[in-house]
């Protein structure tokens, strides 16, 4: 972040081992990197299915100065529910959800390829002076962590109920890294 100097990928692994953390010995949580090197989205989505039962992209985003507030993608209705209660939850952690695009339904590499639900969240916007400057704070990524996990832990105990109506199912091919808009 040009406001706090914190590095997205820093921010990004410590609030993955954060959401670790809170998850504790409920689930067998793995990692796609546990230090600072880049994982291609093709491998992370061909890896997914044989390290789970479910992949969250965790993320920070960078826009306007005017947008702010914590963000879920989607793709598939498998990832419907899950992604509700993420936003629900990282909505609740956030002290402002306006100018967040809340829940979007996209076709990304991370949100359409792996066979099993996943979702890509944003955290927040470190272009924001104000976010940026509250998402260099551990005490709000850790409650942002403990939403996430709640969240995983919900959605596994009750499926999609209480998420609202499934989308309609769209077929489209794979992404790929050419596709536009990624």
């Amino acid at each position: 972040s040009g406001v706090t100097g914190a590095l997205e990928k820093e921010l990004t692994l410590d609030m993955a081992q954060r959401v670790r953390r809170e998850l504790g010995g409920s689930f067998a949580v793995k990692m796609m990197r546990e230090d600072d090197r880049f994982v291609d989205l093709d491998v992370r989505a061909a890896r997914a299915a044989a390290m789970g039962d479910v992949l969250v992209s965790i993320h920070f985003n960078s826009g306007p100065s005017s947008v702010r507030g914590p963000e879920t993608y989607y793709w598939r209705v498998d990832s419907h529910g899950l992604a509700v209660r993420m936003q629900r939850g990282m909505a609740a952690v956030s002290p402002a959800e306006s100018g967040s695009r809340g829940m979007v339904r996209r076709r990304l590499r991370l949100t359409r390829n792996p066979e099993i639900p996943c979702v890509l969240i944003e955290v927040g916007y470190l272009s924001n002076p104000g976010e940026a400057r509250l998402c260099s704070d551990a005490g709000y990524r850790q409650r942002m962590a403990r939403a996430v996990a709640d969240a995983i832990r919900v959605q596994a105990a009750q499926g999609d109920a209480g998420t609202g109506a499934l989308p309609p199912p769209i077929f489209a091919p794979p992404s790929r890294p050419t596709d536009a808009k990624e």
